[in-house]
């Protein structure tokens, strides 16, 4: 758990807490990314006693479930959306699979949450999307994870763009005219710690067609526990 976690959190002026990431514990490895645009469930400082018991929360992903679930029916939506209920299972999934080797953080390239990404490019936005994109390099650079799956065309954008700034050499260069679907179905995309260790890009599809199950999923998750094989 990083120290300043409590630093990450809150901007001032801003009444949302940013997301900096969800795990399962404060011992989680991190050594998977679930990397998306950013949280598309705000969650407002009223929605806590204080900011001690949302960074509790954020660490024990059970729990914050069960909170987002009470703000969203709060807010008149359903209890849980069909991504949220995809990416649930799907990390459940890989956990259980990889027998306590994998332990997934779910993060953002921006960890500002807003009821639609679009939110993150208007003007008025500005001070608060630049806030949660330097976030996101805190948290990659705290955990330096193995694997990260992007479930988004933006948010690998953003990510390649992001690993040539810090000049991790990715093995590619994002192209916005190739298609996600051909991004997915390309081979994984590497870069380069400073150390020397090889870090691996997977690209997935939308969760929201995981659903409970997740057959079409599972070669990727059998791509992700190869790599924790070798």
């Amino acid at each position: 758990m990083p120290k300043d976690l409590k630093q990450w959190v809150q901007l001032e002026g801003e009444d949302v807490y940013f997301r900096p990431l969800l795990a399962k514990s404060k011992t989680s490895r991190g050594n998977v990314f679930i990397v998306g645009i950013n949280p598309a469930t705000p969650m407002k400082r009223a929605d806590f006693q204080d900011m001690n018991e949302y960074i509790e929360l954020l660490y024990n992903r059970s729990r914050f479930m069960e909170r987002m679930q009470e703000v969203r029916i709060r807010d008149g939506k359903s209890s849980l959306s069909r991504t949220r209920i995809g990416l649930n299972e799907f990390v459940r999934d890989l956990e259980a699979k990889s027998h306590g080797v994998i332990e997934v953080i779910e993060t953002n390239v921006n960890a500002w949450p807003t009821k639609s990404a679009k939110c993150l490019s208007l003007p008025k936005n500005k001070q608060a999307a630049v806030y949660g994109a330097q976030i996101f390099k805190r948290v990659f650079f705290h955990y330096k994870p193995s694997v990260l799956i992007v479930h988004s065309k933006q948010a690998l954008g953003e990510l390649l763009t992001f690993l040539e700034i810090e000049k991790l050499n990715p093995s590619v260069t994002f192209d916005s005219n190739v298609r996600l679907v051909d991004w997915i179905a390309a081979d994984p995309i590497t870069f380069t710690y400073e150390d020397g260790t090889i870090g691996t890009i997977f690209c997935s599809k939308h969760f929201m067609y995981h659903g409970h199950v997740g057959h079409s999923f599972q070669p990727l998750k059998e791509q992700v526990l190869s790599v924790f094989e070798q």
